[in-house]
């Protein structure tokens, strides 16, 4: 037998030709032939026996190479499918579905090699979604089916089942690309629909209904709306209508302050008084001019007043239930504005156990705003409410 060289290059590669002609004639792979397909870009191997195929190319490469390629199976799987995380494919034949990987080589004529092949297109599980996708079907409490306009996903919840459509399931990927804790407790969600549903199944149906008497922002369309109820999980909040998931929102970092914005956006002028709103500004929600001199409001500052207020205790300053982007503002503002200078001496207990940096401090009542040289409040603190975690200073 030739011998084989396998280096990392496009010749190196071309030994893959060699190794799928000889899958023909390999008797163990009899078990596996349903599995796998000849394509015009290689060859798509299921993932229920891709470490099966990665055994089989060790062994064929071993003998090939007389005994001079004896790779461990970690770098022969990376090797095999370029990379350690390979991109996860579809192959739809009908009502039936394969997903696994592709071991690139170059193939002119698949259907020559005496083994299943397949002309159609690879289809990405990042962008495409699969109702017969092997991965979903032991998700808990989760049904999938075809819908008038995509897939719909059915998730149990207490006897009862929630429809979540395609396009909130691809609006809840956006979502986890700005999402941190999203991509830590899910790794790989931001560039999975597969995954992504299966996250979103486990949210929403953990999710509780969220009384208009409970103190949570949402948006203004679901407050003034009649037939829009509102669940959550966590930092998730589940606009729902007739038994149907029509938006979803994660009420923390990024995604929070996009949220704030784009609602503050759409409030009416008289909301924000003299504020003015920069909507395309990365980190800055916006300023205040008075007399030529201008005080910016980082997000990230109205975001943390935001997770404040609605745990206060403080009658003046709690919201009875449903409250929007723009009344909160309100009270931001109202606060911010009547708020006086204090020196960093008096309130260095609570900057500490908040880990808080500035210039110069401003507070109003248990309110303490973080301003940064330039004139920009970065930080709020509520000295007197207590979060989850913090301790009574």
């Amino acid at each position: 037998m030739e011998s084989v060289h396998v280096q990392h290059t496009g010749e190196g590669r071309s030994s893959l030709v060699k190794f799928i002609e000889s899958l023909r004639l390999n008797k163990r792979f009899e078990m596996y032939r349903d599995k796998v397909r000849v394509v015009p870009r290689g060859l798509f191997v299921d993932e229920r026996v891709a470490e099966a195929v990665v055994s089989e190319f060790q062994e064929w490469l071993l003998k090939a190479s007389a005994g001079e390629a004896n790779k461990t199976t970690e770098k022969t799987r990376q090797w095999l499918f370029e990379g350690h995380q390979p991109e996860r494919l579809y192959v739809v034949e009908g009502k039936s579905v394969l997903a696994g990987y592709l071991i690139p080589a170059g193939i002119a004529n698949p259907q020559q090699y005496g083994l299943p092949y397949y002309l159609g297109s690879l289809l990405s599980t990042a962008s495409y979604l699969h109702p017969a996708d092997p991965q979903l079907h032991d998700v808990p409490g989760l049904e999938l089916r075809q819908g008038k306009f995509g897939i719909e996903a059915l998730v149990t919840r207490r006897r009862k089942q929630i429809v979540i459509p395609e396009n909130s399931i691809r609006s809840f990927q956006a979502i986890a690309q700005g999402s941190r804790f999203l991509q830590r407790r899910y790794p790989g969600i931001e560039k999975s629909l597969v995954v992504c549903t299966q996250s979103l199944a486990g949210l929403a149906r953990r999710a509780r209904s969220i009384p208009k008497t409970f103190p949570i922002v949402v948006p203004f369309d679901v407050k003034t709306s009649k037939t829009r109820e509102l669940s959550a999980a966590g930092k998730f909040l589940f606009v729902e209508e007739k038994g149907v998931i029509v938006r979803i929102l994660e009420l923390n970092g990024r995604n929070l302050s996009s949220f704030l914005r784009d609602e503050l956006g759409r409030a009416p002028r008289e909301k924000l008084g003299s504020f003015r709103l920069l909507t395309k500004h990365r980190d800055l929600l916006g300023f205040y001019e008075i007399s030529g001199h201008r005080t910016s409001i980082h997000a990230r500052a109205f975001s943390e007043f935001e997770e404040l207020i609605r745990r206060t205790r403080e009658n003046r300053e709690k919201f009875s239930g449903w409250f929007t982007a723009a009344e909160c503002f309100e009270k931001f503002s109202s606060i911010y504005q009547l708020s006086q200078p204090i020196e960093r001496g008096k309130i260095a207990g609570a900057l500490a156990r908040f880990g808080i940096e500035g210039s110069r401090f401003r507070i109003n009542g248990g309110w303490i705003f973080a301003i940064s040289s330039d004139n920009t409040v970065m930080r709020t603190v509520a000295k007197h409410i207590r979060l989850p975690g913090h301790r009574r200073g």
